[in-house]
């Protein structure tokens, strides 16, 4: 009894988190018109993507094909650079369909 209780939730939430990823992967422009971020898929807690975007010192900014750390409960990602910066890039998502992209200091692009 226990084990299908068990199952039953595990099942339920797996299809809660997959529910929330078909709602962001896609195209999401960046809440201030500077860029946009294609998400690709996600797998887990990874999130494949691409994002395009030019940032207050007005070089504009490519990273195609990175993978960044998602969690489906805060609906936010980080992208990390190396170990020096792990949080180069936090990207949030919003109910409206816009993205938050909030660029750390040690971010070297």
């Amino acid at each position: 009894m226990r084990v299908s209780i068990i199952a039953t939730v595990i099942v339920i939430l797996m299809m809660t988190s997959t529910v929330s990823a078909g709602e962001i992967i896609g195209r999401h422009s960046l809440s201030n018109d500077r860029g946009l971020v294609k998400v690709k898929s996600i797998a887990g807690n990874k999130m494949s993507i691409d994002i395009i975007y030019l940032p207050q010192k007005g070089k504009m900014i490519m990273l195609t094909d990175v993978f960044a750390d998602y969690d489906p409960r805060t609906h936010q990602a980080v992208y990390s650079e190396d170990r020096f910066c792990p949080n180069a890039l936090t990207i949030r998502f919003q109910s409206n369909g816009k993205v938050i992209l909030h660029q750390a200091a040690c971010a070297a692009f």
